[in-house]
């Protein structure tokens, strides 16, 4: 029997969740670059894009011949579809046509931290043998190093920007020049769009090297993510194409016509509330980090938010209390936290008011199951590892068939390795990653349960709560990695005491308390635990 609410739908005797079931509004099988091609071409003089750092806004029309030259000059270079490009730049005016004009001739494009160092660039660069090479004047140097390093045929490197001319590098300006037929241009229709590999995300590395997560160009066109049942105005996010976020932001611009601002600046609270006032921004994404630091600036009483209509937090633990603080400051808009992964997309709707504590209810074509330790699936209420599925699920790990088999269950469910629950109103609550639970003496200890207790103290700025081993080794006991507000007095006594009078037994501080300076981050702002690991315990042996 199917228990309908207002948000989702359980299915009791398959023990299964699933979010609104509705064809998509735009073809999956068409392809990217041809529904992109159809949208551009409807409403040629609209802005599709403003470079706030330049102040230079992009008609649809002129997009469009940018994308037209992108994908005519590649082809008559030789590439083609199956190709990989490796796209290691930060959000500038160029990256939407490049993009959109490898996707256009079936390449497949993974994009890259611009901030990477030499590793991680030749860590991806070896799954996917690249011969098309992109980068900033920045990263230059280092792209190019690791490139040779990792690419064993020949490959070719452009930059995003003008070039000295020491070097075998191009500049992406040759590649926007006129050409030949651009004119006549027709996409051609590249096959089952289910298939076609169109992206190769990162996986989320915080728990180790990353791997290849293979996207087809149906999954992005079956998103709806933001579309335009909320608002159709300006949409802003720091997020390069690196970042999920970044991709459905340029998604959501380029298929429903919505001007998309850009900068390629750092996030700082000023910037940020310059940018919302002045373009009028009505959808916005940010890691609560940012939040954290706009809540404390002295700017934002005054500041002009009436604009903004979806304030969207992820990437990492959000606080209930941030969420709620925010959303007092918006009149027109409402505040909530998304969850996602790298395989799934987004999974939590984002156009409704969620309970706090919840990141929502499944988005639409989403189905979800909880299993137990034993893989019993379990229903409302009960705690365990969240299975997922999509309609267009992602196409494996990059070789790699030994993960995506571990990856999957029988039936085609993506083992999310997050802990969670579901409760009777079909809201979804994700407690913790299964890699990070700690266990004490068999049983176990959430680390983001004792991170929420301790975040909650004066003079606490950001906390870590890792496992370290118990002196026999038999156990793991939790320890609070804390670095403390400036000026603080917080002791290490207080914060254990504050943690042993509000949990049980087997979850106190045990471990005890670290203070230190600043915590090793990922490029989206959530802390490394795998990092933080390592630094307490290369302290360890040198003691």
């Amino acid at each position: 029997m199917e228990h309908i609410t207002a948000q989702s739908v359980y299915d009791g005797e398959r023990k299964l969740w699933y979010g609104e079931r509705l064809p998509s509004v735009l073809n999956p099988a068409a392809g990217i670059g041809r529904i992109v091609f159809d949208s551009l071409s409807r409403c040629p003089d609209r802005i599709i894009q403003i470079n706030a750092d330049t102040g230079r806004k992009t008609t649809c029309s002129e997009m469009r011949l940018r994308i037209i030259r992108v994908a005519l000059h590649l082809r008559r270079l030789g590439y083609k579809r199956g190709d990989f490009v490796s796209l290691a730049c930060g959000n500038g005016e160029n990256v939407v046509p490049v993009l959109i004009g490898c996707w256009m001739l079936g390449l497949a494009v993974n994009p890259l931290a611009p901030i990477f160092g030499r590793d991680d660039f030749e860590h991806m660069m070896k799954q996917t043998q690249s011969s098309l090479v992109f980068c900033d004047p920045a990263n230059r140097a280092v792209v190019a190093e690791a490139a040779q390093q990792a690419i064993r045929t020949k490959f070719q490197l452009f930059v995003m920007g003008s070039v000295d001319g020491k070097n075998a590098d191009r500049s992406v300006d040759e590649l926007l020049e006129p050409i030949e037929g651009e004119a006549s241009f027709r996409p051609e229709y590249l096959g089952d769009a289910t298939k076609l590999l169109a992206m190769v995300l990162c996986s989320s590395g915080t728990t180790g090297l990353p791997k290849g997560v293979c996207l087809s160009h149906a999954h992005f066109v079956d998103g709806m993510v933001f579309s335009t049942e909320v608002s159709d105005g300006p949409i802003f996010n720091f997020s390069s194409l690196f970042w999920a976020t970044g991709i459905f932001a340029v998604m959501t611009s380029l298929f429903y016509s919505r001007p998309r601002v850009l900068t390629s600046k750092p996030c700082q609270p000023d910037l940020l509330l310059d940018l919302i006032e002045k373009y009028r921004i009505e959808n916005l994404f940010t890691p609560p980090s940012y939040v954290s630091a706009l809540l404390a600036h002295p700017r934002l009483p005054t500041a002009d938010l009436r604009s903004v209509r979806q304030w969207q937090l992820g990437g990492s633990r959000v606080p209930t209390e941030l969420i709620l603080r925010l959303q007092k400051l918006l009149p027109n808009g409402h505040t909530r936290s998304i969850y996602g992964s790298s395989e799934i997309g987004f999974i939590t709707r984002n156009d409704v008011t969620v309970k706090p504590g919840s990141v929502g209810p499944l988005t639409t074509n989403v189905e979800c199951r909880v299993v137990d330790e034993d893989g019993h699936v379990v229903g409302p209420g009960i705690s365990g590892e969240l299975l997922l599925r999509h309609r267009y699920m992602f196409l494996g790990y990059l070789h790699n068939e030994e993960a995506t088999r571990n990856a999957l269950t029988e039936d085609g469910f993506f083992r999310s390795g997050d802990i969670g629950y579901m409760d009777t109103d079909g809201s979804l609550y994700v407690v913790d990653r299964i890699k990070d639970i700690i266990k004490y003496n068999n049983f176990q200890v959430s680390p983001s349960d004792l991170e929420g207790i301790i975040q909650q103290m004066d003079g606490v700025k950001q906390v870590c709560v890792i496992g370290i081993p118990s002196p026999d080794g038999s156990s793991d006991l939790p320890m609070a990695i804390v670095e403390r507000k400036p000026g603080s007095k917080l002791r290490a006594e207080d914060i254990v005491r504050h943690v042993d009078g509000q949990v049980t037994d087997f979850k106190r501080l045990r471990g005890g308390v670290r203070f230190v300076d600043g915590f090793p981050m990922t490029p989206s702002g959530k802390i490394l635990r795998r990092a933080v690991k390592k630094m307490i315990d290369d302290e360890s042996k040198e003691k």
